[in-house]
């Protein structure tokens, strides 16, 4: 009999508790709701001459090579969004082009069916806003695939690099690339 009464009484208790702070004491509710994150956007673009700027672009066409030649491509590269790049790499992937074999080719080029254009083509330099970030001169076939660190210093939005690429043809150059072409493609790597 004790129980039942123990259990009644702990309901009057707990149902008096539970009124008495609904009617006795004040509330008030406050939300927040439609909050948002978001990311910012993070894109590099290139362009010839620092005007207009694109994701895909021909920075260079250098036709009729002669031995000893000197040539000097420039482009810009701009951080095109709004989270600061901390640093920019260069990849060059090359596709050696036989075009044709002329005569003069002919007694000295052992393989045919494959240009040389990339082992003839000497990258004397490349500057990043006229800093100079190549060790030495290297030929083009050894450059493709390796990450050329342009720069590490962080870019921030808006704000562009000039790249200055010096190269020539070796002046040692023979017949073996006569004719040939090589297609460049330049991988432009922007990370945070």
């Amino acid at each position: 009999m004790r129980k039942p009464v123990i259990l009644v009484l702990l309901m009057i208790i707990v149902a008096t508790v539970t009124l008495g702070k609904a009617l006795g004491e004040f509330r008030d509710v406050s939300r927040s709701e439609g909050n948002i994150l978001s990311t910012g956007e993070f894109d590099v673009r290139i362009s010839k001459d620092n005007s207009r700027f694109y994701d895909d672009l021909r920075v260079f066409k250098i036709e009729s090579l002669k031995p000893g030649d000197t040539k000097e491509i420039s482009f810009f590269i701009k951080n095109y969004g709004d989270v600061p790049i901390g640093n920019v790499s260069l990849f060059i992937f090359v596709k050696d082009i036989e075009d044709e074999l002329s005569p003069a080719e002919k007694p000295y080029d052992l393989t045919p069916e494959k240009g040389e254009l990339s082992s003839c083509i000497i990258v004397e330099k490349i500057t990043v806003n006229s800093k100079d970030v190549l060790d030495s001169p290297t030929r083009l076939s050894d450059l493709v695939g390796k990450e050329i660190r342009l720069f590490t210093e962080g870019l921030k939005s808006k704000e562009t690099l000039e790249v200055k690429m010096t190269m020539k043809l070796a002046r040692d150059a023979g017949n073996e690339c006569m004719t040939d072409s090589a297609e460049v493609m330049m991988k432009i790597v922007a990370t945070q």
